[in-house]
């Protein structure tokens, strides 16, 4: 895929990702979606900068007129309608919360006063340094002063959202910024928008976000009785992602989620329960794997990905028999995902 130029890798991505978290279980997956509108007319975005008199960063520019603008809608929503992303999505241009503060302060043209060297201690300052009377107005000056040149992108939750820089030596980089002042802001690892975008989702696609969602301090008897006491098929993921993060289970604990695979109604439970015992109990649920072959391939290919890559090689005629399908998705997620899963586990057959 390297071969690919970044915006058609990132098209090809975004489809994977979302085969791959087929449960929404990455943070905000379940409010995007993986949904994007499409790409924004460059007259809107040249619109946009007339208006608040910027230039926005390049590739957060090619990102919206090439890759696409907003997702699904929800009214009344700091969300609003974000499209695909990190957290809870993108923003769709023009969003009311991409602004911090009123944007008649012209905060968002001047040079950023945040960058690499601001520590904590300084930026606790201004906040200290405020009267304990001080008028909203004041504030809000304050704020535009500690947040200048930068544009909301996104929401992370709570008070948290996803800024990126327009101005200066660290343009086109995303940060995390907070509605309350005395947070102080901080970098992403990555110097652009599209890099950063794009590890996102190379982070979902290996299965790096999925595998360490459910963590838990809980005994392992402890999240198994949880899990058998769970009607609600949102707990019993819940419950079944914190088992999931055990390195091994114990004898009992399979024959309990052996029974339950064997029980359990809801189509989407009872895939996630199979693929914990692909991981825990591989041998053991070959014989349920292949079926899952003839009847869901994408589940197939995610299930043997996730849990037990190092079999891959096994299913060599099931993955040549999906190769003969016409379904694009399929043939994607065989050659970008499924094939080099293969080679790795090849190779290390030969070491």
């Amino acid at each position: 895929m390297d071969e690919l130029n970044q915006i058609e890798r990132i098209k090809i991505k975004l489809r994977l990702a979302k085969n791959t978290d087929s449960f929404f279980e990455v943070f905000g997956a379940s409010s995007h979606k993986y949904i994007l509108n499409s790409p924004l007319d460059l007259q809107e975005l040249n619109d946009f900068e007339k208006t608040y008199e910027i230039v926005l960063p390049e590739t957060y520019k090619t990102f919206l007129s090439e890759i696409g603008n907003g997702g699904l809608e929800y009214k009344n929503s700091v969300v609003g309608n974000s499209g695909a992303g990190p957290d809870y999505g993108i923003f769709k241009l023009g969003h009311p919360s991409q602004f911090i503060v009123d944007t008649s302060l012209n905060y968002l043209k001047k040079v950023p006063y945040f960058n690499e060297n601001i520590t904590e201690k300084e930026w606790d300052r201004i906040y200290n340094e405020m009267d304990d009377n001080i008028s909203d107005e004041d504030y809000d000056k304050e704020v535009a002063k500690a947040y200048s040149g930068i544009l909301n992108i996104g929401f992370s939750g709570c008070s948290g959202y996803l800024g990126i820089i327009l101005n200066g030596k660290n343009k086109d980089r995303v940060v995390h910024t907070y509605d309350e002042i005395e947070y102080c802001p901080h970098f992403v690892q990555e110097m652009n928008f599209l890099d950063w975008y794009e590890n996102w989702l190379n982070d979902i696609i290996s299965g790096k976000s999925i595998k360490q969602k459910g963590f838990t301090s809980e005994s392992e008897e402890s999240c198994v009785n949880r899990f058998l006491s769970d009607k609600e098929p949102y707990w019993k993921f819940v419950s079944l992602s914190y088992i999931r993060s055990f390195d091994k289970l114990n004898e009992s604990s399979i024959r309990i989620l052996q029974k339950a695979y064997k029980k359990e109604r809801n189509k989407n439970v009872k895939i996630f329960l199979l693929n914990l015992l692909t991981k825990f109990d591989y041998d053991n649920s070959k014989k349920e794997i292949a079926k899952l072959a003839k009847k869901k391939p994408i589940e197939f290919l995610r299930n043997i990905h996730l849990y037990n890559k190092d079999k891959t090689i096994d299913w060599l005629n099931e993955f040549n028999t999906i190769r003969e399908s016409e379904n694009s998705e399929l043939l994607e997620y065989i050659e970008f995902v499924t094939d080099p899963d293969i080679k790795t586990t090849a190779n290390k057959g030969h070491n």
